[in-house]
């Protein structure tokens, strides 16, 4: 891949975001766009132009003896490596946020960032939400509805518009919650990006300080 052939590069987008472009071809995309703010715009385009497709897909429940078969296939503890680029700024991600927002014990911020993890089902996975203790922002990271994979960790990052990838933490996993600093850096590629990815790493985290695992989601904070 190279980076400054545009067209192609657009193309590329296009699949990934439709689920066509698979393999290591895929798993080379997700890092590229880990490295590249200008990839990552064009998948965001791409994800704007698909969402009103979505909208006139007709939802349909699977029978029973489909996800049976499925869980067989990949087991109940691996987790949906697709799913990470869900559009998860539509109305139904957005309403998400705000029913659980409405569940969580209120705190005294002057603006505020929350954010829903997905799955391709659109379950939440976890509530990504800014708070102010004693005059510190915090990122508060609750679990709602994800399995812990064994001898692995879920590891969240900030996506600047320019530069690598930035580590907020560990993901809590079940129902936990935990809360993590922000620098002031960190808090301002926040509020110029609000994109955040998460990556299967090992336990303890990625050794390297960049994303080593699979980047398995991606999610978009809004502003209350």
């Amino acid at each position: 891949m190279k980076p400054d052939h545009y067209q192609r590069n657009h193309a590329l987008a296009a699949e990934y975001v439709l689920g066509t472009l698979r393999g290591g071809a895929r798993r080379r995309f997700e890092t590229w766009m880990l490295e590249s703010p200008r990839v990552r715009r064009q998948v965001w385009y791409w994800e704007r132009r698909f969402q009103s497709l979505n909208r006139g897909i007709v939802e349909r429940q699977p029978p029973a003896v489909v996800w049976r078969r499925i869980h067989a296939r990949i087991g109940r503890r691996r987790p949906a490596a697709r799913a990470w680029w869900w559009p998860v700024g539509s109305m139904l991600a957005a309403s998400l946020v705000l029913a659980l927002v409405l569940l969580w014990p209120s705190a005294p911020v002057s603006q505020q960032y929350v954010g829903v993890v997905q799955n391709s089902q659109a379950e939440p996975l976890w509530v990504l939400r800014t708070v102010t203790d004693n005059g510190h922002r915090r990122l508060s990271l609750k679990g709602v509805n994800v399995e812990a994979v064994d001898g692995k960790d879920f590891e969240l990052w900030l996506l600047p518009r320019s530069g690598a990838a930035i580590s907020v933490g560990l993901l809590p996993a079940g129902g936990g919650q935990r809360s993590t600093s922000l620098s002031e850096r960190q808090l301002e590629v926040l509020r110029r990006s609000r994109a955040l990815a998460v990556s299967l790493e090992p336990a303890g985290g990625s050794p390297t300080g960049q994303p080593t695992g699979p980047v398995l989601y991606q999610v978009r904070m809004i502003t209350l």
